[in-house]
């Protein structure tokens, strides 16, 4: 009669079966804790990044508006006199997020660097979402006739009753993101480059120069799109 061997379990009589995996020793509990604990406002500080950057690279739209002008235009054997009234309208283009612009200066030239006047400057508004403001500024001319190419550049393109000159904008930006919480941004940078002013017709009346043309539109710059 044949001897029949007991056959071992299959746990047993497989080599490559898995030992079970011991569980974690209890150091390891703390370190995920404080893990899941610095994930939670690290992944709510990415969120409010993105929420935040995406308005911020949105740039603002600046245009110059029909209605500025230069007035008071005197040109004498010792000076060039001269006001020019611009009108800007800015736009908001976020649709969630209100704005708030400070420290807004005008800087007119010309021919590239002469400049016009002292540094014009804006009062501090608010905008809403997609709101669109008009905001003014006057800026007052008072150079001296000398022997300067720009200078004389100058006075022959007012004698010609056609002049052209660059409008620099620049401001810092909030943006609102609470009830009292108004986060800095980058700030903005337009050029309005070879505006032209001219003197109106005699049948129309008034002595103001106003826009004939040129960028009314205002291009920001890389600081700006960035």
């Amino acid at each position: 009669m044949t001897n029949l061997q007991a056959i071992p379990p299959a746990e047993n009589n497989n080599p490559a079966s898995p030992s079970p995996v011991p569980p974690l020793p209890d150091g390891y509990k703390p370190i995920i804790g404080h893990c899941i604990a610095f994930a939670i406002p690290a992944s709510l500080g990415f969120l409010m990044v993105i929420f935040l950057g995406i308005p911020a690279l949105m740039p603002p739209e600046f245009r110059l508006d029909l209605d500025s002008s230069l007035s008071s235009l005197n040109i004498s054997t010792s000076h060039i006199s001269a006001r020019w009234n611009i009108a800007l309208s800015v736009k908001n283009p976020s649709k969630l997020i209100a704005v708030k612009y400070t420290h807004m200066k005008l800087l007119l030239s010309f021919g590239g660097d002469l400049a016009l006047s002292r540094p014009s400057h804006v009062s501090a508004f608010t905008q809403g979402p997609r709101n669109l403001t008009t905001v003014r500024a006057e800026a007052l001319s008072m150079l001296p006739i000398a022997n300067d190419l720009g200078i004389k550049g100058l006075v022959r393109s007012l004698q010609g009753r056609v002049v052209t000159i660059d409008v620099v904008v620049e401001a810092k930006r909030r943006l609102h993101l609470g009830p009292w919480l108004w986060v800095p941004v980058f700030d903005v940078y337009f050029s309005c480059m070879d505006v032209a002013f001219t003197t109106p017709n005699i049948s129309e009346g008034g002595s103001d120069w106003m826009i004939l043309g040129g960028t009314l539109q205002c291009e920001p710059d890389i600081f700006t799109v960035l």
